[in-house]
């Protein structure tokens, strides 16, 4: 079997896959939300670039730990793409060697590639704040550059050394594969650490270190690297690599789910003890659909988290947009509504779906009545929360129209764009 390829046709039909889903993506939704967070950041960033602080202002270590957590950040993007299938496991299972030579070695260099477009990124966005930390200098710059991008290709090579059945040195052994500790060693502290010292330094000792590190680095790679020889005596772990693979997998389709409805994907739920109280006491005396709507919602492993992310978004964005004027905040806080309310509604599709629900004798204006019930359980904190920050950093007499703007949004979310949607759905 050529398993280049294998490799080429799953990476031509990965493409083609991404393609479809970003056109999903490109919703109404997804642009709206886009266009008031980039223009929200960039006039935010423009604000804090060109106010007048003092020198000092620019040398806190409270800049160089934003930087340095930026950067972090920004490791945690770009991770090995293989593309394994659970079946491969049994279909590829006698071409060990093949798949070490030729296939990881592509899926490395396309996995690389990746991975220093996510860093070139995050460098790009923090530049202007390196440049005003005394980071001004082209030479220091590049290494901070050279630094991070190396650094990531060593955990590629990691990651990639972990697929592998074989003895391990008792330096890597010390952990078992994916273990928390591991983690937050090599994807936390260590390079936060060397962060530091870069961010610190000056240009002189930045060029001695710049020696010291591709020296370790070349080292490094020189033990993960895969020769010929080694390529015989590895053997494929499948069951970690196919696992992998469909994490991997997993975190693009909740990248694409974010904004748009992605077909055929798996839905889990995840019992959380510390909200049963809560429940309890919400759904004492409700009905059952209520009941059943809020179970879910409150167990769902991804529409909870993310009306949590997008509310801390909003918050971000009121904060730091803090100076700016009355028109953005009102149209920041009537998105979060608006996004909130169309993140919950495939809860009520899902709810739908189920053949066991349309047994159930209740009517559609009552199933709508329980969802709006449970979206306004809420938006209602998130009205109250987002109200008492605009309290704290916006003039008096702006917080009234802001908070009316937001009741009248969700008026109309209850009133006419649920009961809209809902009629997409069979009934």
């Amino acid at each position: 079997m050529k398993v280049d390829s294998l490799f080429q046709e799953r990476l031509r039909r990965a493409q083609k896959t991404n393609v479809r889903y970003l056109r999903l993506l490109f919703n109404d939704h997804f642009i709206l939300f886009l266009m008031i967070a980039l223009g929200a950041g960039i006039l935010g960033y423009r604000d804090l670039l060109t106010a007048h602080q003092s020198v000092t202002y620019w040398h806190s270590i409270w800049w160089q730990a934003i930087s340095i957590v930026w950067l972090l950040v920004g490791w945690q993007f770009g991770n090995l793409v293989t593309y394994f299938k659970p079946a491969d496991r049994l279909y590829l299972f006698a071409n060990d060697h093949d798949i070490i030579k030729s296939y990881l070695a592509m899926a490395m260099r396309l996995s690389a590639f990746y991975a220093s477009v996510w860093q070139m990124i995050f460098i790009a966005v923090i530049a202007p704040i390196l440049w005003r930390m005394d980071v001004d200098n082209w030479s220091r710059l590049f290494f901070l550059i050279i630094f991070v991008i190396s650094y990531k290709m060593l955990l590629l090579m990691y990651e990639r050394d972990k697929l592998f059945l074989k003895s391990r040195r008792l330096t890597i052994a010390i952990f078992e594969p994916d273990a928390i500790a591991e983690k937050i060693l090599f994807r936390f502290l260590v390079p936060g650490t060397l962060l530091a010292f870069i961010i610190g330094l000056s240009t002189d000792q930045s060029n001695v270190m710049v020696i010291i590190w591709l020296l370790f680095a070349g080292i490094v790679v020189r033990y993960f690297a895969v020769t010929e020889s080694k390529s015989q005596l590895f053997a494929i772990d499948w069951l970690r690599a196919t696992s992998q693979a469909q994490v991997q997998q997993q975190r693009t389709l909740h990248f694409f789910a974010l904004f748009a409805e992605v077909p055929h994907q798996p839905k889990t739920i995840k019992r959380r003890r510390y909200l049963d109280s809560l429940l309890k006491r919400l759904t004492k005396g409700q009905g059952s659909l209520f009941q059943l709507f809020l179970t879910r919602l409150a167990r769902d492993t991804e529409i909870l988290p993310l009306i949590i992310r997008l509310f801390l978004v909003g918050v971000v964005l009121v904060i730091a947009l803090k100076s700016a004027p009355l028109w953005l905040i009102m149209i920041i806080a009537a998105a979060v509504l608006y996004l909130i309310t169309f993140q919950m509604l495939p809860l009520y599709d899902d709810t739908q779906k189920n053949l066991w629900t349309r047994l159930i004798p209740i009517s559609k204006v009552e199933r709508l009545k329980s969802f709006a019930r449970v979206q306004m359980i809420v938006a209602i904190p998130v009205i109250l929360m987002m109200f008492v920050i605009v309290l704290f950093i916006r003039p008096l007499n702006e917080t009234p129209v802001i908070l009316v703007t937001m009741l009248i949004v969700e008026f109309i979310m209850l009133k006419f764009y649920i009961p809209k949607n809902s009629h997409k759905n069979k009934k």
